[in-house]
């Protein structure tokens, strides 16, 4: 679809309006297309996100001091227990297909089992490791004999699963590992030697997904740890996670049968790189689960504990957190809906009969939006409960409360999956790629973005209908951001590589941007007749005013960077133009949305 957006010294632009992935959604306009959202799913995808939440509060929750402690049970530990009883709700094998023993479920519904997976963060990293990242390998690049072998044992969990990937001297560099397999004299097996570093499930799982370099190449190889050779680290002392199994594993002479090789040789990177993809998406959504959590906890709290002889809810103060932590939910899990929902519909549209790897190469071209989910889960996560410790109080920092202990696990949120540092790499490298690709309508967004400069008229837009002044307020931010992205490009060329503060500026321009129209798109699509359409709209103006500081800043600091001085004046000048600035009782703002709050006594925005 088409749309005329504006007039710009005498000419028309047409751009399109549906975003295509690779971080499309900032060269095209306002989406007027329907978007994934909550009040969007249908009555299969509740039942299932229902029954994982159901699982978590009453098998899960009353018990998670024993699995913090990892207790064994019947000569098992807790949490593989559990993990075994989940799947018998089909909870570990949504995305493998029904004809090897699974549920056969769309990308979007898997997010939202993982999104209800929180409460316990070492129960979800167990599950989730087993399920996801030590699965989905042999899911989408295993052969139909692998399938046949090992999907039936994962789907029931009868076999636990883990990810070899991490070394101790390669983290971030994790496709630079040294480990080895070269062939056994009679070809029948490969010897496997190296070590890995910091495997969930390490000392609990039954088989590995293991990346080695064979003839010279870095390769997959599905690994049985209880082989002669294999040993297990001691279980690393951690922050948080304590309930997960975390170890190191070293191979030392394995004998891997020829035949256990995932995919062909050399097949590591595109292995490891599209099944993080998925991870940091499941991730982000599981993230978002634990700071609705976290908000509801705090609620409770606040309602509970008097100081000064009433409600710690009645101080200003509080209230004006507690608003703030609404409006960061809603946006997040606005932009986690959609843009999973679009790689999800992406994968619906392949044809009949298509393979893995068509639905790999989707995802792939979805690696901008995955890493901004990751991202934007994992930090707002950070930000509600950095808010929720402090509501609390030094209850917030005692073992006790519920808070301390989500507020430890989420530290690692932001390191799994690649760090979040990384993960903006992975978002301005791709938008790049995008654009020089033409993947993206980039240039045709520009020339828009210059012929309004170029005129007279003011750049912003008055978009008509309902939350219209907002949605030109967020057209605006997107061409103030590829107005200094476009800067940072020509300036810079090949090596931006190496401009790593201002890659992360733009990543985080971009994560402001997206989150702020996802929010006002999801709430646009529910009209001004809904329940709570006032209470949306204020959560949809904080989150535009924080778009707004934060566009300014990541902006200014591209401009100033790679500008040249002769130049910098006119710069500057244009950029006034195209940043809003928008004037708003940002006070009263927060206070009706923590009266909606106090109200409900919950988030129920969801």
């Amino acid at each position: 679809m088409r749309r005329v957006i504006g007039k710009a010294g005498g000419m028309e632009h047409s751009l399109r309006t549906s975003a295509p992935p690779g971080g499309g959604f900032l060269v095209t306009p306002f989406p007027t297309e329907p978007i994934t959202a909550p009040e969007t799913l249908d009555e299969e995808q509740q039942q299932l996100a229902e029954a994982a939440g159901r699982f978590m509060r009453e098998q899960v929750w009353p018990r998670v001091e024993e699995i913090e402690r990892k207790d064994v049970v019947d000569g098992e530990p807790l949490a593989i227990r559990l993990t075994r009883e989940a799947a018998e709700l089909g909870l570990a094998s949504l995305e493998i297909p029904e004809e090897y023993g699974g549920l056969g479920m769309d990308l979007l519904t898997s997010m939202l089992v993982s999104e209800q997976l929180c409460g316990c963060a070492s129960f979800a990293v167990t599950l989730g490791a087993h399920c996801g990242i030590g699965t989905l390998p042999i899911v989408y690049f295993g052969n139909d004999e692998q399938k046949q072998r090992y999907l039936p044992l994962l789907a029931t969990a009868e076999k636990i699963s883990c990810y070899a990937l991490t070394e101790p001297e390669h983290g971030s560099d994790a496709l630079g590992g040294k480990t080895t397999a070269l062939r056994s004299e009679d070809g029948s097996h490969f010897i496997l030697n190296g070590q890995k570093q910091f495997i969930t499930n390490g000392a609990w799982a039954d088989l590995a997904v293991v990346f080695a370099n064979i003839d010279g190449k870095y390769s997959a190889l599905i690994v049985d740890l209880h082989a002669e050779g294999v040993a297990r680290g001691a279980e690393e002392k951690k922050m948080g996670i304590h309930g997960s199994s975390t170890t190191g594993l070293v191979f030392q002479d394995v004998r891997v049968p020829v035949e256990n090789q995932l995919g062909p040789v050399g097949a590591a990177p595109k292995i490891a790189l599209n099944i993080l993809g998925v991870g940091r998406m499941k991730l982000g959504f599981a993230c978002v689960g634990t700071a609705r959590y976290a908000l509801d906890l705090t609620v409770k709290f606040l309602h509970e504990r008097k100081q000064f002889g009433r409600p710690i809810f009645e101080f200003d103060l509080q209230q004006g957190k507690l608003a703030e932590m609404t409006a960061w939910i809603y946006g997040s899990e606005s932009l986690h809906y959609r843009l999973a929902g679009a790689a999800s519909q992406a994968l619906a549209d392949l044809p009949a009969g298509h393979d893995a790897s068509e639905e790999m190469a989707v995802m792939r071209r979805f690696g901008v939006e995955c890493a901004l989910t990751k991202i934007s889960g994992s930090e707002t996560a950070s930000r509600v409960l950095y808010h929720a410790v402090r509501m609390h109080g030094g209850y917030g920092f005692c073992e006790e409360y519920t808070v301390e202990r989500l507020a430890r696990d989420n530290v690692v949120d932001t390191i799994f999956e690649g760090t979040n540092d990384i993960n903006r790499m992975v978002i301005t490298g791709g938008l790049v790629e995008s654009c020089f690709l033409g993947t993206i309508p980039f240039q045709e967004f520009l020339d828009d973005v210059h012929d309004r400069l170029a005129s007279e008229a003011p750049p912003a837009t008055d978009a008509e209908g309902y939350l219209g002044a907002e949605v030109g307020i967020v057209e605006a931010l997107k061409r103030a951001l590829a107005y200094s992205a476009e800067r940072v490009f020509v300036a810079t060329g090949k090596d931006i590589r190496n401009e790593q503060q201002l890659l992360l500026a733009i990543a985080d321009g971009l994560l402001a941007v997206c989150t702020a129209e996802s929010a006002l798109a999801r709430t646009v699509q529910l009209g001004p007749e809904h329940p709570q359409a006032e209470v949306r709209a204020d959560a949809v103006r904080l989150l535009l005013d924080e778009a707004e500081r934060e566009l300014a800043r990541v902006c200014a600091t591209c401009i100033e960077h790679v500008v040249p001085a002769p130049e910098l004046a006119r710069r500057r000048e244009d950029l006034a133009r195209l940043l809003p600035r928008t004037p708003r009782n940002l006070v009263a703002l927060r206070r009706r949305i923590a009266s909606h709050v106090n109200a409900a006594g919950r988030y129920d925005l969801h």
